[in-house]
């Protein structure tokens, strides 16, 4: 080891093995190379007699990245392939450190800003050594194997302090720049699918004598068309991913992928309906990276620009009606078949009304069940819906029996402008009155979600420490986030009602359809799940009131997807099918329909957007 003599002076009694911790910041900041070469011969030239390097650790990361975050990417391969020695990153040191015979009685390192950018990881790092022994030197302190004295660590606390106020300095100024940059539309990063990047020369003459550019966005028109329908079947038909993806994957002469990607992915698909920039504006910030990771920023954060700067593919409320229709969508696949050739013609089309979560197909020897996943033993579960049913599930059967009514008498019939008309609001006023009902409702559940999100951070804060303590945090913490959904999701659709215009409704577009009478009967399997997609039915399942709410909306693409469906005689279609005729089902479901039928029809315009909700009871 080496002693310290009183004059101060080094007596080597043996060597004393030295390892050598350098960090670089990522490729696009500097040469990494060229720094950690330069810190290493740095700390070479520093070495006192006797000392001598046994190791070296080596990070090319942010200095703000926490110390267990570090080198989990393969930035660091840059410095190895450059015939730079390296024995690990930093916790590889830290972990070295800890075993029972390191390798080295000495860190060093080039300055002290090197081990860490940020105070609290360059201190953890130095008392973490510290814990087995080993001091943390720099190469402008003095080489003392006891560590730093007095002087040395108020000098070392000033630098770090500096070192840190620099980084959030430097953030800071980026970050307005970035600003800056966005607000007058020049895009950042790769142009998006559906656009082109015009470059323009930098407006800065020393960057431009450089050859930098900035870009702004361009439509390229083949491509703009894909995005467009993307957005359509989104919102349309409210497909999912997956199935989006497989349409563009079964015509790649018709839609193109961008040059050089070989078929569509779903995270590509799931990145076109996320961004914005099809709006026409330039939005910026909507990720950062914390800890070495890229995290989301929530929407309200993002930078818009206050009007388009380039022009838009979709409407910002086609771009809105997509991100609410994939928060609705969420895991659920697209109805169709099951994966195993069975087709549930009512999968992720029931709901249960207690809890809003949607019935799984529940098969049986000779039945088929829709059933609530709701599980009382889930606290979570019992805590969302404490009033929920033990069980709670639907026969298809009965579905059948109801939904088929709900076609034959409201939809398929001659008489269903008559019945239509008895619920529609008879004027302005009516629809206003009842947009306002629809609103209080609204407000009332943002409410309540608002104290539901306050009792959630009471019992955060109100946690006593103990071994369930992480456990509980943790399942606050993931209540608290659902609620945030579940109110966002509130406080948009009460936005948007808040912004519509009540006007009476107009049923028009419910006389384009055909008179096809009691269909469901004789539709097989596949045919009346596409008929359900076309309508996009959906039903709420009421278990304690016998009650069941069958929607469903018109569109255009309603209309021009029936004939598909109606006219294929040969999958056993009955063209004498009478509007008037009772639909074959069992005595118990005849008594059960007595009680059940609430029913809600919502008529929609594709050119004018949503006409109304009519209610149609019996």
């Amino acid at each position: 080891m080496v002693t310290t003599a009183a004059a101060g002076t080094l007596t080597a009694a043996e060597p004393v093995p030295v390892a050598i911790a350098a960090r670089t910041s990522t490729l696009a900041l500097q040469d990494p190379v060229a720094s950690v070469r330069r810190q290493i011969r740095s700390c070479e030239a520093w070495l006192p007699p006797g000392w001598f390097i046994a190791a070296v650790y080596s990070d090319v990361e942010s200095g703000a990245t926490d110390l267990e975050n570090r080198s989990r990417t393969e930035s660091w391969k840059v410095l190895t392939n450059a015939g730079i020695p390296r024995d690990g990153g930093m916790a590889d040191l830290l972990t070295e450190a800890a075993s029972p015979s390191p390798r080295f009685a000495v860190v060093v390192c080039e300055d002290i800003e090197r081990s860490a950018r940020d105070t609290f990881n360059a201190i953890k790092l130095e008392k973490e050594l510290s814990r087995h022994g080993i001091p943390l030197l720099a190469t402008d302190e003095p080489a003392d194997i006891a560590g730093v004295n007095s002087t040395t660590l108020l000098v070392r606390r000033v630098k770090q302090g500096v070192a840190e106020w620099y980084r959030l300095k430097l953030k800071e100024q980026t970050w307005k720049g970035f600003v800056e940059h966005n607000a007058e539309g020049w895009n950042i990063g790769p142009a998006p699918y559906g656009y082109a990047a015009q470059r323009h020369l930098h407006p800065s003459p020393v960057k431009a004598s450089q050859g930098r550019t900035k870009t702004r966005l361009v439509t390229d028109p083949a491509a703009a068309a894909v995005v467009g329908q993307i957005y359509t079947w989104r919102t349309m038909e409210k497909l999912g991913v997956p199935t989006i993806t497989s349409r563009l994957n079964a015509a790649p002469a018709l839609y193109p992928t961008a040059p050089g990607v070989d078929g569509w992915t779903e995270g590509a698909v799931r990145a076109i309906l996320a961004n914005p920039k099809y709006t026409g504006h330039q939005v910026y910030g909507r990720r950062t990276k914390r800890n070495g990771r890229v995290t989301p920023v929530p929407p309200e954060q993002w930078l818009w620009t206050p009007a388009p700067v380039h022009e838009p593919i979709v409407s910002m409320e086609t771009w809105k009606a997509a991100q609410e229709i994939g928060a609705e969508h969420g895991t659920s696949r697209d109805p169709g078949p099951a994966p195993a050739g069975q087709v549930y013609a009512y999968r992720g089309r029931v709901r249960c009304r207690d809890c809003q979560r949607r019935m799984c197909a529940l098969p049986m020897p000779g039945h088929l069940y829709y059933r609530c996943p709701h599980k009382p033993s889930n606290p979570r579960h019992a805590k969302a819906a404490p009033d929920h049913p033990r069980t709670v599930q639907a026969p298809e059967l009965l579905l059948d029996a109801i939904t088929g009514r709900f076609f034959r008498d409201r939809v398929f019939t001659t008489a269903r402008g008559q019945l239509l008309a008895t619920q529609l609001p008879a004027s302005d006023a009516e629809a206003a009155a009842r947009r306002d009902t629809q609103a209080v409702a609204l407000a009332a559940q943002v409410r309540k979600l608002s104290a539901q999100q306050n009792a959630q951070i009471t019992a955060l804060e109100d946690i006593p420490e103990g071994p369930a303590a992480k456990d509980m945090r943790a399942r606050i913490n993931e209540r608290f986030a659902q609620l945030h959904t579940q109110r966002t999701t509130a406080e948009n659709q009460l936005a948007a009602l808040n912004a519509e215009q009540p006007r009476a409704a107009d049923p028009a577009i419910l006389e384009e359809i055909p008179y096809a009478g009691d269909i469901l009967p004789a539709l097989p399997p596949d045919l009346k799940a596409r008929l359900f997609a076309v309508f996009d039915l959906s039903i709420l399942w009421n278990k304690p009131m016998a009650q069941a709410t069958v929607t469903v909306t018109i569109t255009d693409a309603t209309l021009t997807a029936l004939p598909e469906i109606l006219n294929p005689r040969q999958d056993g279609y009955d063209d004498t099918a009478s509007p008037d005729r009772d639909e074959p089902t069992t005595p118990a479901a005849v008594r059960h329909l007595a009680r059940t039928p609430i029913v809600l029809l919502t008529l929609h315009d594709h050119d004018r957007g949503p006409r109304r909700w009519c209610s149609w009871g019996r």
